[in-house]
């Protein structure tokens, strides 16, 4: 009995060593709930801000992106994209989508156009704002880029998430959830005080990628551009 005793004392430790006390006891944060349950709480707590900002590095088509994008959840938006086939500034409002790209941008999106064509397109829209109307085809695809709920969907799937140690994200306490997949481990982590934002999401792979959530319940600040810097598309040719 004492032998067992000692056997059991010593795991405890271990594993309280291991874990960061997170792990082994029905203690900590989230105790009561699993690992995939934590993830849906902070997903469901990120759907349920008035605005956020999401930030770092993902993959669209094979192709890295850097962006940063403030997001109201009535659409209204602002921020930057930037990858290897060049960068924009978008804003969205109400009535409005004004994208400001830079030179590298249009030419890609003008590969197929005669040069001269091509050439004096990129002269007249690089680094200026192109106002559309947000009802517009072109513009709803923008639009996307500030829909909350589709950037969110991504992680919705929390099958099989595990609780780690706690660990801090720009000062604040989290809680590390990791999810093995056949292309690698995907990691989030969780403020374990106040409301159970998810702060930050990492998965690695063929495809890695990171982003950190902030700026909960901050305005966005979505006015328009004005003056000549902007061209109207309904007025283009």
């Amino acid at each position: 009995m004492r032998t067992a005793r000692r056997f059991t004392a010593t795991a405890a430790l271990a594993c309280a060593a291991a874990l960061g006390l997170t792990g082994c006891f029905a203690s900590g944060p989230f105790a009561d709930l699993t690992g995939s349950e934590v993830a849906d709480k902070s997903v469901d707590a990120l759907r349920g801000a008035a605005s956020l900002t999401v930030s770092g590095k993902v993959w669209d088509a094979g192709k890295p992106m850097d962006l940063n994008m403030a997001v109201s959840k009535s659409g209204e938006c602002r921020g930057t994209i930037a990858g290897p086939e060049g960068s924009f500034e978008l804003i969205r409002n109400a009535s409005s989508v004004f994208i400001k790209a830079d030179e590298p941008f249009y030419r890609s999106q003008m590969k197929d156009l005669p040069k001269a064509e091509a050439d004096e397109a990129v002269k007249q829209l690089a680094g200026h704002w192109l106002k559309s109307k947000a009802s517009d085809a072109d513009a709803k695809e923008l639009a996307s880029l500030c829909d909350l709920d589709e950037l969110l969907k991504e992680f919705d799937d929390s099958k099989g998430a595990q609780k780690g140690k706690v660990t801090s994200v720009g000062g604040q306490k989290a809680l590390t959830l990791t999810t093995k997949a056949d292309e690698g481990t995907e990691t989030l982590l969780v403020a374990t005080e106040g409301t159970p934002y998810l702060l930050k999401a990492s998965v690695t792979g063929k495809e890695p990628a990171e982003v950190s959530f902030s700026g909960f319940d901050k305005p966005v600040q979505a006015e328009a551009p004005a003056g000549e810097d902007v061209i109207d598309a309904d007025k283009l040719g």
